[in-house]
């Protein structure tokens, strides 16, 4: 039922296993059907690009919904709704133009790499924001918090297609490491409740790149009005400090090898040196501005509301 949407002769649809639970079945490429199999909707491009979004739940995502422990999510906890899409459709656009202006080649690399985007929303103690290798080239954007705008969207979009991009080009993993890469980087930073792979922490490490470059590129381009450059020089001050933290973990397990070189290829270390220059570079740029920031109160996902009642725009 899935590939048809990519059969270069059309036949009749056949659709049984489609369906959600209203009724309403996706078909890649050709759009969203009835129980009649007529066509209700065309797929939905975000204005300007070549990205879908995805307006309704569909039946094959369910199990796409892991919590911390790797089990699923109660359906009835996970929120996919055309609601939502209304909701957030303009600020997602505006995010993915002010992107494609400010900063067109990594742009492309979205583009290139990441197809669709799923918004959902459920309580970030279930799940964060994702991308996984089992529905490879969607990124799936968790909007729980209502006040999320461009901002928000520029950093979570560079952010989840970031380890999209990071995913295709370290398909051949031994292109990139001399080691084993599933190994827990415990093994040289001695913390006990550190359960990221030195995979995962190069991931990682890129992400914090892609998401500093785009809101980076934003504020140069003045894509941003007064509250939102706050906000995203809140966020750039936040991913400093993981960023910072990150780089000192991976450090602790090159030198656990001795040096880099005996961790990584020299294709590794091309990427790992132009993710630890642009940390350098955005430190510099922004070390001024973010040094009297706090963030005591911040939790795992930066939340400007809280960020505000701490931190003021008449400081910076």
């Amino acid at each position: 039922e899935i590939m048809q949407g990519y059969f270069l002769e059309k036949e009749p649809l056949f659709l049984n296993e489609s369906y959600n639970k209203n009724g309403i079945a996706y078909v890649p490429n050709l759009g969203y059907f009835d129980k009649k199999k007529e066509k209700i909707e065309d797929v939905c491009l975000i204005p300007n690009t070549n990205i879908e979004l995805i307006k309704y739940p569909l039946p094959l995502l369910k199990h796409i919904y892991k919590d911390f422990n790797e089990k699923n999510i109660e359906e009835s906890k996970i929120e996919n709704s055309q609601d939502l899409v209304q909701q957030y459709v303009l600020p997602l656009t505006n995010a993915y133009n002010h992107i494609r202006i400010s900063c067109n080649n990594h742009y492309k690399l979205i583009e290139e790499n990441c197809k669709k985007i799923c918004l959902f929303k459920t309580d970030p103690g279930n799940t964060n924001s994702f991308a996984t290798i089992n529905a490879h080239g969607i990124a799936f954007l968790n909007v729980y918090q209502d006040d999320y705008d461009e901002v928000f969207f520029v950093d979570d979009i560079a952010h989840q297609t970031g380890h999209i991009i990071m995913t295709n080009l370290l398909f051949d993993k031994k292109e990139y490491f001399l080691i084993d890469e599933k190994q827990n980087i415990n093994i040289a930073t001695n913390v006990k409740r550190e359960y990221r792979s030195f995979y995962i922490l190069f991931h990682a490490l890129y992400t914090y790149y892609t998401t500093l470059l785009c809101l980076d590129s934003c504020l140069d381009y003045n894509c941003f009005v007064e509250q939102q450059r706050f906000e995203a020089l809140g966020r750039i001050g936040f991913y400093l400090l993981k960023f910072k933290n990150d780089l000192e973990n991976i450090n602790k397990f090159f030198n656990f090898y001795d040096k880099k070189e005996n961790v990584i290829t020299s294709k590794g270390i091309i990427i790992y040196e132009m993710i630890e220059n642009k940390y350098f570079e955005i430190q510099s740029k922004y070390e001024k501005t973010i040094q009297n920031f706090d963030y005591y109160n911040q939790p795992y996902n930066f939340s400007f509301s809280e960020f505000s009642k701490i931190n003021f725009l008449k400081n910076v």
